[in-house]
């Protein structure tokens, strides 16, 4: 029970009833054989003709008898040859003879299976100890937090107690904040990357208004998938800001482009709505492409995996990013530009003119 409510934590993982105060130095492997009744009973074989059948077929103590050698009586165990070190698969293959002769495989009487337990019973104050362990996923503070409101909500039979083990105590950490700082910076050299590119400081706006669209993307995927947003995802969303901008610069240029030559020409430098439209068309390919190479490169890391690894939420956090931030540069970039202006100071009046053309009498 206990193992099935940490595993319905969104965050929690690993969760281990098997663990030990030791580092997992008492864990062992042990063959589980559950024997088949009705199996059992179709080939007449009774449960004690199939116990010693196995205990003949593994390494175990089982089935002995006691037999007089000399003067002196001994335990004696028949086992079949090379039963100490034989493996699971060739246990599963072993033949146990029915009365009727007719040898059948132990799989078919029973499921052989291999299960992890402890090699020794812990025990302090005469008490039988367990130890459960498992994985958060997470900020320390929540971990903490989660972890003593389960604590507080565990009851159990008479006879029975829930105790802290004291060694898992989550320590606080920085890495979150590093994170963020990542973040930040990422933001803050893309835009004045851009604005010295650019030579404009509206472009580079348009640009950077572009990251919130994209930054919706990665919380619509999260919430579409039913996942947390893990410390993993976060790394998928300072790729995003790369994609993302990428996306934008591209239909941005292709305005910015079309001004210039306005201005070249001494026109109008305000960008229409056919303006924008033609340079939005003639990056669209373009975009699109980027796109698709970029969803192409996340399959490796999404093919196979949960959305709680680590390779599954930054594909998660990178998809739904990419895929927002290619609408907003192909719908909502270009609704931002049409009727921008670059304003001009005028130019001042020449300090050598004569003094009729300054008007004075």
């Amino acid at each position: 029970d206990l193992k099935e409510r940490l595993e319905g934590i969104p965050r929690v993982r690993d969760v281990d009833i098997n663990s030990s105060s030791f580092f997992g130095r008492d864990k062992s492997s042990t063959v589980t054989i559950e024997p088949n009744r009705a199996a059992l009973a179709r080939f007449g074989i009774t449960a004690r003709e199939f116990g010693l059948a196995a205990a003949r077929e593994m390494r175990s103590q089982s089935g002995a008898i006691r037999l007089e050698i000399g003067d002196e009586e001994l335990p004696v165990t028949v086992q079949v040859e090379g039963a100490s070190d034989r493996s699971l698969e060739e246990l599963r293959d072993a033949l146990v003879q029915t009365p009727s002769g007719t040898p059948v495989r132990l799989s078919t009487l029973a499921t052989v299976s291999e299960a992890e337990g402890l090699s020794a019973i812990s025990r302090e104050d005469q008490q039988y100890v367990r130890f459960v362990a498992y994985e958060f996923r997470g900020p320390n503070k929540l971990a903490q937090r989660t972890h003593d409101a389960f604590m507080t909500s565990i009851s159990v039979p008479a006879g029975y107690s829930v105790a802290d083990a004291g060694f898992g105590r989550f320590e606080a950490d920085e890495s979150e904040k590093g994170l963020w700082l990542v973040f930040a910076i990422g933001i803050a050299l893309v835009v004045l990357s851009v604005a010295i590119v650019f030579d404009s400081v509206w472009g580079a706006m348009m640009v950077f208004l572009s990251l919130p669209i994209a930054l919706g993307g990665v919380m619509a995927a999260f919430w579409l998938f039913d996942a947390a947003f893990t410390r993993e995802a976060a790394v998928g969303v300072i790729l995003v800001i790369g994609l993302a901008v990428n996306q934008s610069i591209l239909v941005v240029d292709a305005a910015l482009e079309r001004r210039r030559r306005l201005e070249a020409r001494g026109l109008d430098v305000r960008l229409d709505r056919g303006m924008v439209l033609r340079a939005a068309l003639d990056r669209s390919g373009m975009v699109v492409l980027v796109t698709l190479t970029s969803l192409a490169s996340l399959i490796p890391l999404a093919v196979g995996v949960k959305t709680t690894s680590l390779f599954g939420a930054i594909a998660l956090a990178t998809a739904g990013g990419t895929v927002a931030g290619t609408l907003g540069a192909m719908l909502i970039v270009p609704a931002m530009l049409v009727g921008r202006k670059r304003v001009r100071a005028p130019a001042p009046l020449p300090a050598s003119l004569p003094r009729e053309h300054l008007g004075v009498g």
